[in-house]
C-alpha cells in the first residue's frame, strides 16, 4: 500500500515548488515505467527579495512536476517554475525562469504493517534562474532527507527530516546549512476526496541572512476524477522571508501507467 498521497514537494521551500499539496512525498515509489506529471500555480504573499530583503508579492506560474518509476524502490523526480514574477511593494516587479531540481527517491525498508516504510532523498537545484532576480541565487544546492510512513486504518501519517547545503553569494561564508523538517497526513473521504495536511519548515544553521528560518502550516484537499486524473488545491499560513505570511496553490496531474 503506497503511504500516502502525492504530496507537495518543497521540503526547505529553496528547491523548486511544485502543485502538490504537502511537502514531502510517501515512502513508496511509483510502479516501474509509471510517470505522473503535475502542472499548476502558487502564490505566496509577503514574499522578500532574496536580494534585498524588500517584502512583496510572488506568482509562480506554470510549476512542473513529473515523477517516474524507475525500479522497484527507486523514483526519479525533476520540478520547477516555468516563470516566477514578483512584485515588490514599491511597486518595483521582476520576472524569469524558476529554479529546477533533480531528485532520486530510495525505498530502503517495508514493514509488515500496512503502509509502514522508510526510505531516502537526494536531490541537487540547478541554478536555472539568473543571479540577478529576486527570487534566485543561480546557485547549486544539495538536499537529503530520510522519510517514514504508517497507515493506521485510512488514516496515512508520514514526515520528514533532512539537511540541506545551500550556496550563499551574498555572504562572505560561501554556504548555509539548514536543517528540514515535515509532518504530514491524508484521509479520504468518500470514493474521490482527499483531505491532507501537514507542518514544515527549515531551521538555518547559525544567522542566515539569506534565507533565515521559515516554517508553514498547510491544509489541502484532492479530488479524484478517476484512475488517472486529479486536482489538488492547498493554502498554507506561514512564516519567514521565502515562506511569506500565507500561500495558496492549485493544479491538476495525470498518471502514464
Amino acid at each position: 500500500m503506497t503511504t500516502a498521497v502525492m504530496a507537495f514537494v518543497c521540503t526547505v521551500g529553496l528547491r523548486a515548488q511544485d502543485i502538490r499539496p504537502l511537502v514531502a512525498g510517501g515512502v513508496d515509489v511509483l510502479p516501474v515505467s509509471s510517470l505522473e506529471i503535475n502542472f499548476g500555480e502558487e502564490y505566496i504573499h509577503a514574499f522578500r527579495s532574496i536580494r534585498t530583503h524588500e517584502p512583496g508579492n510572488l506568482w509562480k506560474h506554470g510549476q512542473l512536476a513529473m515523477r517516474w518509476g524507475f525500479s522497484d524502490n527507486v523514483e526519479l523526480e525533476v520540478d520547477g517554475s516555468l516563470q516566477k514574477h514578483f512584485e515588490a511593494d514599491s511597486g518595483r516587479t521582476d520576472t524569469g525562469i524558476g529554479d529546477f531540481s533533480v531528485w532520486g527517491k530510495f525505498l530502503l525498508w517495508r514493514g509488515e504493517k500496512p503502509g509502514t516504510a522508510l526510505g531516502f532523498r537526494l536531490g541537487v537545484k540547478m541554478p536555472n534562474t539568473p543571479s540577478d532576480k529576486d527570487f534566485g541565487t543561480n546557485q547549486t544546492d544539495y538536499y537529503s532527507e530520510f522519510l517514514a510512513g504508517r497507515e493506521f486504518d485510512k488514516l496515512k501519517i508520514w514526515g520528514s527530516v533532512g539537511l540541506g547545503i545551500l550556496d550563499n553569494p551574498y555572504k562572505r561564508q560561501s554556504q548555509d546549512d539548514i536543517f528540514t523538517y515535515c509532518v504530514a497526513f491524508s484521509y479520504p473521504l468518500g470514493t474521490h476526496w482527499e483531505v491532507t495536511g501537514d507542518g514544515h519548515g527549515f531551521l538555518s544553521g547559525g544567522q542566515s541572512v539569506l534565507y533565515g528560518d521559515n516554517h508553514a502550516l498547510s491544509l489541502g484537499a484532492r479530488y479524484h476524477m478517476s484512475r488517472r486524473w486529479s486536482i489538488t488545491a492547498s493554502a498554507a499560513k506561514s512564516s519567514g522571508r521565502l515562506y511569506g505570511d500565507w500561500s495558496a496553490r492549485a493544479g491538476v496531474s495525470y498518471r502514464f501507467g
